[in-house]
């Protein structure tokens, strides 16, 4: 049987992140012998899937044929793999230039953040699997897609085998701080990873930050070696009070812009825009940030 897999967010000749969904597709259709295709559309399939994560996508799903499956949080919240097909070894090999491993642990999170579309996805937390249902022992990294891995269940379970393996972890959605404490602070210190990721996404949680970066410090883990997302742009919001505080902390800052389902960034007040020029002009603000991500959030701002 011939299938044909599509992946809906390759753009042009955008290197993507790769597909976890289509991927465990993949594996499951060539375990039963069948051929797979993966963005071919001169293929004539007998059967085809179609994800689109990113909801400024999903147009393109007018040139796909009338009998194609369609998932993805682009275009249903509630689209689920088969259990078959959903505790599967993905194959990695559909993306010729991926060199690390990628899954879930848990899936759902305690928190129901307005930006978010995890709550209505996926729903409350709860433990998923181990990273050896997923992890390919020919990579040297493992990507983590977990939405709030702190608050799992079968966290500590999964900290412990994080340690012991040693293998190069990142923690991609990012962690939450705070759930931040002695235990877990020390757990993070002893696994191996290039970056911790966390959030920062409203001034809100200030005392959190300020007391999950402190214990991580504490723990021996160096401020170069801690990255936060800022939101930017979420109800107007520039972010500067808080890349302000972060920069107090000398962490890294990898500015999150918002975007809407339309995919379009946002606009912001010219309050805002005056605010963010003013703090433009501090020396070295931003010295601690990663360029890119950086130019990118000065990208934004400039054509307000």
């Amino acid at each position: 049987m011939k299938t044909l897999l599509s992946d809906l967010d390759i753009i042009g000749r955008r290197r993507p992140f790769p597909n976890l969904a289509l991927m465990k597709l993949s594996a499951y259709h060539k375990a039963r012998g069948d051929e797979v295709w993966l963005n071919f559309p001169l293929c004539l399939p007998d059967i085809e899937y179609a994800s689109c994560v990113f909801s400024w996508n999903r147009q393109r799903i007018s040139r796909l044929s009338n009998s194609a499956i369609i998932g993805g949080s682009g275009v249903d919240t509630k689209a689920e793999l088969a259990i078959e097909v959903e505790h599967i070894m993905p194959d990695y090999t559909l993306y010729p230039n991926v060199d690390f491993s990628l899954g879930f642990t848990s899936r759902g999170c305690i928190r129901k953040c307005p930006w978010c579309v995890v709550p209505a996805k996926e729903g409350g937390i709860q433990a998923w699997t181990t990273i050896y249902e997923f992890w390919d022992r020919r990579h040297k990294e493992i990507k983590l897609l977990d939405n709030n891995i702190l608050a799992s269940p079968n966290w500590n379970e999964t900290a412990e085998i994080l340690i012991k393996e040693q293998v190069r972890t990142d923690f991609n959605q990012g962690l939450d701080i705070r759930l931040v404490d002695d235990e877990v602070a020390h757990q993070l210190a002893k696994i191996r990873t290039k970056k911790l990721r966390f959030a920062f996404d409203h001034i809100s949680i200030e005392p959190q930050v300020r007391e999950g970066i402190g214990l991580l410090l504490k723990a021996g883990i160096k401020p170069r070696h801690l990255s936060f997302y800022v939101l930017i742009g979420f109800n107007g919001d520039p972010g500067i009070d808080r890349m302000k505080l972060l920069q107090t902390y000398g962490v890294d800052v990898y500015p999150m812009i918002y975007k809407g389902e339309d995919g379009k960034e946002p606009l912001m007040s010219k309050e805002s825009l005056q605010e963010i020029r003013a703090v433009l002009g501090i020396d070295n603000l931003f010295w601690h940030g990663n360029p890119q991500n950086l130019r990118k959030f000065l990208r934004v701002i400039k054509r307000l």
